[in-house]
């Protein structure tokens, strides 16, 4: 538990003296979106994730000697993610909605940078289920986990606040569930840097963006496919499935909006 304290430390040290330049940087460069109260704001601040994320699992898997491959293979398909995110945030069409929207564009002949996501997200998850997986049926799970975890953020991605508090409980969840005790590293130090920009997202001053949300959701989905039993994963393929399913006919901010206590806890902290 020390190195793990010591990485969300680390994590919290780098975070909070990286972020402001990186929001200056986004802010002088025209890199700005109209926020849901019509407010310009910087968009895909959710790259000081990405670049901190990178560096730290980089030194403490070297640290720690954790398998390299894995600690690589993360990293890697981190940065391919936030690669397309943050495409879809300064070039992507806000017409096109929701997982049906974009397959149902891509079917019509028309390539949507959402499309494109779910593609590279698909591929990605799927040559790292190939990596690591034991059986079929664990591979067909981990496809699964790791392309819908990258999604999950996204779906409530749309109030200050509300991603990074999705993030935060699925990563507490996941700890606690978790069988693979070697790679908690990689959620701790995703933790640090969450929560220094938590307070900067609640205050609606920037916008997380694709480039943050599909990575925070990607590092989800690949410690639940390295750590969880195939009991666990199954248990949380099924509740992901449902979930998105749902997205696409509710509105899971009316749904929270009408909610008394989901209502008290997005509301917490602004």
């Amino acid at each position: 538990m020390l190195i793990n304290f010591i990485a969300l430390i680390s994590a919290m040290i780098i975070t909070l003296l990286t972020l402001p330049f990186i929001y200056k940087c986004l802010l002088d460069n025209g890199c700005v979106q109209k926020n849901y109260k019509n407010r310009e704001v910087p968009i895909g601040l959710g790259i000081i994730f990405v670049l901190n994320q990178f560096f730290l699992c980089y030194l403490f898997g070297n640290l720690l000697d954790i398998r390299d491959s894995i600690i690589n293979i993360y990293i890697m398909f981190l940065v391919l993610m936030a690669f397309i995110g943050i495409i879809d945030d300064l070039i992507g069409s806000k017409d096109i909605k929701g997982f049906k929207g974009h397959i149902t564009s891509l079917l019509n002949g028309t390539l949507t940078t959402g499309g494109l996501k779910a593609i590279v997200g698909g591929i990605s998850a799927l040559v790292i289920s190939l990596y690591i997986y034991n059986s079929i049926i664990e591979l067909v799970t981990d496809l699964i986990l790791i392309s819908l975890f990258t999604n999950l953020i996204n779906l409530f991605d749309l109030r200050p606040g509300r991603a990074i508090k999705t993030f935060l409980v699925a990563a507490l969840l996941l700890l606690y569930t978790s069988e693979g005790f070697e790679f908690e590293i990689i959620i701790f130090l995703a933790i640090g840097i969450t929560l220094i920009y938590l307070p900067l997202d609640l205050r609606g001053k920037g916008m997380l963006g694709d480039v943050g949300s599909n990575s925070l959701g990607f590092t989800l989905g690949v410690y639940c496919a390295y750590t969880m039993s195939l009991r666990y994963k199954v248990i949380y393929c099924l509740f992901l499935i449902v979930l998105h399913i749902l997205s696409e006919f509710y509105s899971y901010s009316r749904i929270i909006e009408n909610n008394k206590v989901l209502k008290y806890l997005d509301d917490l902290g602004k």
